[in-house]
């Protein structure tokens, strides 16, 4: 090999040399500046909300034994209503016979639960919703206010923290809590109590409250309400 020829191979190690060293240096560089961005960077964090307070009605456009719809505490969860006619220890308002529940049934996340008030007033003619119940159901528990699930015939208990009566529910109702203002006598929902409804977001019937309010995340919450009176 000529003195010309290793002055050549000696400057293309050299160049080769450079070359690493500058790509080394470039990467570190890089990397350091991936770790500066990183670090700017905040985590996003959901924060639970919490219950929105949202009035309901008045005492005095509420009748007795009669169903009652709303959406609480977002527009995607029915809720049902009812002045039982019976003091009880969940109820609100001056005879302390109100009460809410989460109408979807616990069993099969059905949406489609029926109101029966007691039997005196269990009239299909009269509350034409009735006639989809079969006569057989209606003969059942006659003193009592219930939720009736048609999907597999599943009975609540309203009168006792919707206590499962009948059927194959996992657990009892989730309950409405109510909040009652006797100076105005205005009705307001004020949250939701365990057990967990069947809903996506939260371990169903799980009886732990923090875990419940997971049920708002993401969702626009209700800011006003309105009873609709189911005939």
């Amino acid at each position: 090999m000529s003195h010309t020829e290793r002055g050549e191979k000696t400057v293309s190690q050299e160049r080769r040399t450079a070359l690493k060293i500058i790509t080394s240096i470039s990467f570190i560089v890089s990397l350091g500046s991936l770790a500066s961005l990183l670090k700017s960077i905040s985590p996003v964090v959901l924060e639970i909300p919490e219950w929105p307070r949202v009035r309901l009605a008045n005492i005095n456009g509420i009748k007795l034994r009669t169903w009652y719809l709303f959406s609480y505490p977002t527009k995607d969860i029915p809720c049902l209503l009812v002045k039982t006619g019976k003091s009880l220890p969940s109820g609100v308002g001056p005879d302390r016979d109100i009460i809410a529940y989460v109408m979807i049934c616990q069993h099969a996340r059905y949406y489609g639960t029926i109101y029966i008030p007691p039997k005196e007033v269990r009239d299909p003619e009269k509350l034409t919703y009735l006639k989809t119940v079969p006569p057989n159901i209606l003969e059942l528990y006659p003193d009592k206010n219930l939720l009736y699930c048609p999907a597999h015939a599943g009975i609540y208990d309203l009168e006792k923290d919707g206590e499962v009566l009948a059927g194959p529910p996992f657990c009892s109702l989730c309950k409405v809590v109510l909040e009652y203002d006797e100076a105005s006598g205005d009705i307001y929902a004020v949250g939701l109590s365990p057990p967990a409804p069947a809903v996506p977001g939260v371990t169903h019937c799980s009886n732990n409250p923090e875990e419940l309010k997971r049920i708002m995340l993401g969702k626009k919450l209700v800011t006003e309400a309105s009873l609709e009176e189911k005939i």
